[in-house]
């Protein structure tokens, strides 16, 4: 505990923005000059008490009609497991997951001229299939920590409840998990094969049918040795010209339908050529980028969803859609608002892009927004994970929920009573910011959550209706990291 850095534990943790779930609120009240006392506090109580370490579980969408799990854990866990990592940083490999590696991924077979086959594999349930014997022995042996290991392998059966299986949703969990991928790719280079790997995705490059079959046999041999397994239903042999045509072909297309929307649309970049400078708006160019990303969601929006688009088309159409969201949210440009339902309804595991652009169209367009938020209720039977998100855009100030909204009423209410604490949590803050949470649906929330929903608990307590400020300051939390929220939450709701 002496050697863990919690202070840049804590400030990495509320520099991270996770992609696939909402920030938590916590993360939002921290003050900027109070790390260190902050990160003591954090230090002190994870000492006492990481004995029992603990995380949500949600299932978010993947494109394509997957599902991946999402493991939301409280502040305290966080920064440890960061902090914990932190230690060993320097002997875990280095990744990349950018759009270009990807692309690079998919071409590095193309590139070998003698290459008659593609074997393209995946492993299946990774992040859940991970041995916590085998990674530690794989931690022990690169950087000689053998009690980071034993820790690390201690917090993932807290959290898991058995021995396999590491958090998804963490920058963390991202650099330990590439130890066995990496190693599984170094075994399959070792037996000769042409490999190319991303994350857990892999292809391999063979000359003829009869090494497809060995180097099958090589790739579940290997796998299963790191505790791993293929994912049957994604692993294919591919003659050369059938997996050019499915990397190359879709975006061929696109482009050639939409080659001056495509182009106005790649073109755009919020950073300068250094990365360092925001992009500095100008007039012409704004109206480029938002008319071509409105004319893509508009244009998408019209079209029946193709179901036998194969992967590579289904990820540029996904790439596209993402960034004309963007685009969008960037310019807090509501001309898109019209297209945003029938987006979600055919790219559901857009609902984050889609939410974060909401929020920051709500101050212009609350009345479109709340509709939108209806049109998607209604019409796209969300799940728990969506509505988690669309929880989350209820929390903007200017999204009154007026009494008349029955529909949106309702939905904030279940969730209340919802099995996840996340997402009970998420719906008791935005019952709070429009001032329609009652005191009994407060306390019920209260004495349901642990630490992970505590914050919103305390910050929450300045929108419960009816109650006397005598009362409300009785119900003042007592721990430091619920006093922060507490005051944040005062701050929210006038």
């Amino acid at each position: 505990m002496r050697e863990l850095d919690f202070v840049r534990a804590l400030r990495e943790e509320k520099d991270w923005k996770p992609d696939l779930a909402p920030t938590q609120l916590i993360d939002e009240a921290f003050p900027c000059d109070a790390d260190k006392e902050f990160a003591e506090y954090l230090k002190g109580v994870t000492q006492a008490e990481i004995s029992e370490p603990y995380a949500d579980l949600i299932t978010a969408s993947k494109w394509r009609h997957g599902r991946r799990p999402l493991h939301i854990m409280p502040i305290r866990e966080r920064v440890f497991y960061r902090a914990l990592v932190n230690l060993i940083e320097d002997d875990l490999p280095k990744y990349e997951r950018s759009s270009e590696a990807f692309d690079n991924f998919e071409q590095g077979p193309i590139a070998v001229c003698d290459t008659g086959f593609v074997i393209k594999a995946d492993i299946a349930n990774y992040f859940a299939s991970i041995d916590h014997e085998l990674l530690s022995r794989e931690i022990v042996s690169r950087s000689g920590r053998q009690e980071v290991a034993q820790v690390l392998a201690s917090f993932w059966r807290s959290l898991f409840n058995r021995g396999v299986g590491i958090p998804q949703m963490s920058e963390p969990s991202k650099s330990l998990a590439e130890l066995l991928t990496e190693n599984l790719h170094r075994s399959l280079v070792r037996r000769g094969l042409k490999v190319w790997r991303y994350a857990d995705d892999f292809r391999i490059g063979v000359n003829t049918r009869s090494e497809c079959v060995s180097a099958l046999d090589a790739i579940h041999e290997e796998s299963r040795s790191l505790g791993l397994s293929l994912n049957d239903w994604k692993t294919h042999v591919l003659p050369m010209g059938r997996y050019k045509d499915l990397v190359n072909e879709p975006m061929e297309q696109e482009s050639a339908a939409r080659s001056s929307v495509i182009e106005d649309l790649t073109a755009w970049d919020p950073y300068s050529d250094t990365g360092n400078d925001i992009y500095v708006p100008d007039d012409d160019d704004d109206h480029v980028y938002i008319g071509a990303a409105v004319q893509l969601l508009s244009d998408l929006a019209s079209e029946e969803a193709d179901a036998i688009l194969e992967h590579s088309g289904l990820r540029e159409r996904h790439r596209l859609i993402r960034k004309s969201i963007d685009i969008l949210e960037f310019f807090q440009d509501d001309s898109g608002l019209p297209f945003v339902s029938e987006t979600l309804i055919q790219e559901p595991q857009l609902t984050p892009a889609v939410c974060r652009y909401l929020t920051s169209v709500a101050t212009k367009n609350p009345d479109v927004v709340r509709q939108t938020i209806l049109d998607i209720l209604t019409k796209s039977s969300p799940n728990k994970w969506q509505q988690i998100w669309l929880a989350w855009t209820l929390q903007a100030p200017s999204l009154e929920i007026p009494a008349k909204s029955q529909d949106l009423t309702d939905f904030v209410t279940a969730l209340l009573v919802d099995r996840s604490e996340f997402a009970r949590s998420n719906a008791l803050w935005a019952a709070a910011r429009h001032k329609m949470l009652r005191q009994e649906q407060w306390a019920a929330v209260a004495e349901s959550v642990r630490t992970l929903g505590a914050p919103y608990v305390a910050a929450s307590l300045s929108g419960v209706t009816g109650l006397s400020e005598a009362d409300r300051k009785r119900l003042m939390p007592t721990t430091k990291l619920d006093i922060l929220a507490a005051e944040w939450g005062a701050r929210c709701i006038p």
